[in-house]
């Protein structure tokens, strides 16, 4: 029996000790897993779960890109990135904007924008063309990963609101893309 006892207590602390704190995103996923949970017993209504999670997705990426293109803006040497950032920022702005608008709507929980900037990683250390280079390679990888997740979203979300949604940005988020390659070809074949 002290055994038993023994190796509960055990594994309580082992898990209360492992357990870190989640992400934003793993946060606002959870939130409407709940209120998806919920939503059977007439609690809260809210939309498929492949939709909410590909908007707190959506609004996790809008709120980086646009992080990520203030610090451009800042730091950028080359006259044509520095202007292709500031482009960006206030292209994400509005998008921020109608994910949150969207978000509202649907009752769906997105991560908030923080307070602090977001961690920008090595980019943050970079100057001159080596930064330049880096964001838009950043730019063009990010952007890459939006495209196909806007993509599956037209493709696999059942909220028809989420879906025309996905469908009308596709078009900016694709000549943002092509964009960041056409300076990449410029500057760095």
């Amino acid at each position: 029996m002290k055994t038993i006892f023994t190796a509960l207590i055990a594994a309580i602390l082992f898990l209360s000790c492992g357990q870190q704190t989640k992400t934003p995103v793993a946060e606002a996923d959870s939130t409407n897993e709940a209120k998806q949970d919920s939503a059977a017993s007439g609690l809260t209504v809210t939309v498929d779960s492949s939709s909410a999670a590909f908007l707190v997705r959506a609004a996790d990426n809008t709120m980086k890109e646009g992080d990520l293109a203030a610090l451009a803006e800042q730091k950028a040497t080359i006259p044509t990135v520095k202007d292709f950032a500031g482009m960006l920022l206030r292209e994400h702005k509005k998008l921020d904007e109608t994910i949150k608008d969207l978000a509202a709507r649907k009752n769906i929980t997105i991560p908030p924008a923080s307070g602090d900037a977001r961690p920008m990683g090595r980019l943050s250390e970079l100057v001159g063309s080596s930064f330049d280079r880096a964001y838009i390679n950043e730019v063009i990888d990010e952007h890459k990963s939006a495209v196909s997740q806007f993509e599956d979203a037209v493709k696999h979300a059942l909220d028809p609101d989420i879906k025309a949604f996905a469908d009308q940005q596709l078009t900016n988020l694709q000549q943002h893309l092509d964009s960041a390659k056409s300076i990449k070809a410029k500057y760095w074949k």
